[in-house]
């Protein structure tokens, strides 16, 4: 069995074996001993790294600071110094590496050479701008859904109406929007199901049988603002049906049909039938416009409502063959 008695070999075991990036640097900045890590941290080989200093493969945005505090190490104002800068690996990746650098000293005190730690910490910092671009997301979609649900408040609470009656209909559109979000959140904001948007709106619907509540069309991504105001259109439909349309009757039957164009263009109808003569609204609220500019809006599409005596029709029709998925964030 063989046994380690050098000093040196030791430490030449533990150079070039260490877990992190390890090199001798000359008070000129060359390399004058580098260990395999840091060979396959930069994708240099020994040799090549022995011909360059640590100023040819740093990135010139961060040579300043990493020569300013170099400069102060060898002039003795500091002992050492910690860093996180760029390299240039030898295929032209960008890397990001965590550097420590002491300083070598003789018997007499004066510097020989530096000694620099380098770790690479490229995943770490992916993970760090992947985290803080995902709380701004998270911080504008906040802002955002506290801005729907505003406008939600400001145009639902109304004085004219019974408290109980406004509350109740603020909770069923709060609910419309939290349905949608749910399905984006399921997705992770990169869209929602046409179909899942639609059935989860009529959720609180489902009391009403498949023979009175028919659904007809294919299932496709939408955008995430098409998905919110699409679950909120769907359900403002189905809540007014209830009061006042076919779904207020026991004979009364809500056909809801959406087809794609061969072209990319969306065609939506809602028709109603068997339920009490319609009468129109005296006034124009909140699900109004909802219904014909929210909506629509969000789509690219032009929208009508017709308040015929047998039953109220409800048409979208896209004139934007890319609204549906161009439809912004929410």
């Amino acid at each position: 069995m063989l046994e380690w008695k050098s000093a040196d070999f030791v430490q030449d075991g533990t150079f070039e074996n260490a877990a992190v990036g390890i090199a001798h640097v000359a008070l000129d900045g060359s390399f004058l001993r580098v260990n395999r890590k840091l060979q396959d941290i930069v994708g240099y080989d020994r040799d090549e790294l022995l011909a360059l200093t640590f100023a040819d493969i740093t990135v010139a945005e961060d040579l300043i600071a990493d020569l300013d505090r170099f400069e102060a190490l060898k002039a003795g104002k500091i002992d050492s110094y910690e860093m996180e800068k760029r390299y240039y690996r030898r295929d032209g990746e960008i890397i990001w590496v965590l550097l420590t650098v002491g300083l070598q000293k003789d018997g007499e005190g004066r510097p020989l050479y530096c000694i620099s730690v380098i770790e690479d910490i490229t995943g770490r910092k992916r993970d760090q701008d992947a985290l803080q671009t995902l709380v701004h997301e998270l911080n504008h979609r906040v802002k955002n859904t506290l801005s729907t649900v505003q406008a939600l408040a400001h145009l639902t609470f109304d004085p004219e109406r019974p408290v109980a009656e406004t509350f109740n209909l603020f909770f069923d559109r709060l609910q419309s929007l939290s349905v949608a979000h749910d399905l984006l959140t399921e997705e992770k904001w990169a869209g929602a199901g046409i179909r899942p948007v639609i059935e989860a709106a009529l959720g609180p619907f489902d009391s009403f049988s498949n023979e009175r509540l028919r659904l007809s069309g294919p299932n496709f991504t939408v955008a995430p603002r098409v998905a919110i105001s699409t679950a909120m259109a769907i359900n403002e439909l189905a809540t007014n049906s209830v009061k006042y349309g076919a779904l207020a009757s026991e004979a009364g039957i809500v056909t809801l049909d959406w087809t794609m164009q061969p072209d990319g263009r969306f065609d939506l109808v809602w028709r109603e039938s068997g339920g009490p003569a319609v009468v129109p609204p005296v006034r124009q609220g909140f699900g109004t416009s909802l219904l014909q500019r929210i909506f629509p809006g969000d789509l690219k599409a032009d929208a009508a409502i017709d308040y015929a005596p047998e039953g109220v029709v409800y048409t979208l029709r896209s004139a934007d063959p890319a609204g549906l998925r161009r439809g912004g964030d929410a």
